[in-house]
């Protein structure tokens, strides 16, 4: 078992200095329950200003990080093709991890990772962060409770301009480009709330590198829903970041477009009704979920590894029918 710490607050390192690193730094600073306590990354002149900004240690060397931090958790926040070490570094120090989606590029070395972690006895969460997202989990409780009734189609949209800030992105060896970076998110909620897919028609542009940055994938759930979700990561010029959803439901439909911040509920015979959504930050509440399930020695029953693996299954799917042209039908169990 995981050794109980003598701190009132969880000390948190972060591995990996980018600006993924960062989003997390800003959510932790208003957090009453978890710490940043350092941040450990390449001898990078951006490195040390960003630990400076954040006022913790800066290391570049993991294993004096694990020697001189009491470190309650780590978030694994480096690029995708360097995750399956990172993590099993952090498992090896018996130290629970969090690691930044997706896990692997391939759902067989995510089977690998999930069950190492758990013949170690160590917490291990990736960081499957739509799912704490507001506007997603208001949506997730409108299906659930039944007050859209039976669904009838869903729509669900990712769009952004390709990441300025790396090269790495680009290489579908290391990042998997938007059908593993971005697409992950939509076919992640999807599978969260309709379980697993039985059938999916992807089409998409595949660039010279082998990248499949824009995405358009039909599925059906075993549950019998359809669905269309789409993740372009490479809208050119300086297009804003956009995500956005529609269900249409037997009794009502729901509606949300980020640009706006607004998500509306159509009702028969009613106006719409813009919908109160609860404010707050979804990467702090993710962070301190993992720590209290940590501390209360919980399984992270929000993203199980279980989920993970099925989400990477899709997606192995959904490339599939990329590269092929065809429909891929998948098992009801899992997701291949």
């Amino acid at each position: 078992m995981i050794p109980e710490k003598i701190s009132t607050r969880f000390r948190i390192g972060i591995i990996g200095p980018g600006s993924i690193c960062v989003t997390y730094g800003n959510a932790l600073k208003a957090s009453d329950t978890v710490s940043l306590a350092c941040i450990c990354g390449r001898d990078t002149e951006k490195g040390r200003k960003t630990a400076e900004r954040f006022q913790v240690p800066y290391y570049t060397d993991q294993e004096q990080m694990y020697r001189n931090e009491a470190l309650d958790g780590v978030l694994i926040c480096t690029p995708t093709y360097t995750h399956e070490e990172m993590v099993r570094r952090a498992l090896a120090r018996r130290v629970p991890v969090m690691c930044e989606k997706p896990l692997a590029l391939d759902a067989e070395t995510a089977r690998r990772l999930v069950a190492e972690a758990a013949d170690a006895d160590v917490p291990f969460m990736v960081m499957q962060v739509v799912r704490f997202w507001p506007e997603y989990r208001a949506l997730a409780r409108l299906i659930r409770s039944g007050q859209l009734g039976r669904i009838k189609n869903v729509y669900m949209s990712r769009l952004s301009s390709h990441p300025d800030w790396t090269v790495w992105h680009r290489d579908p060896e290391k990042s998997g480009g938007g059908l593993y970076d971005l697409h992950i998110h939509e076919l992640d909620f999807l599978y969260s709330v309709f379980g697993p897919a039985e059938t999916v028609y992807a089409i998409g542009d595949r660039e010279e590198n082998g990248c499949f940055n824009n995405v358009s994938t039909c599925l059906r759930f075993s549950s019998g829903v359809p669905a269309v979700a789409e993740g372009f990561m490479d809208m050119t010029g300086d297009f804003p970041f956009s995500a956005s959803f529609r269900v249409n439901g037997e009794r009502a439909s729901v509606v949300y477009e980020s640009r706006d911040g607004a998500m509306t509920l159509y009702k028969a015979d009613k106006p719409g009704e813009e919908l109160e959504i609860p404010r707050y930050d979804p990467y702090r509440e993710e962070t301190e979920y993992f720590a209290d399930c940590v501390r209360s020695k919980k399984e992270t029953a929000l993203i199980p590894g279980t989920d993970v693996i099925s989400v990477l299954e899709l997606l192995d799917a959904v490339k599939e029918s990329l590269v092929s042209g065809k429909a891929v039908r998948l098992s009801r169990d899992s997701g291949r």
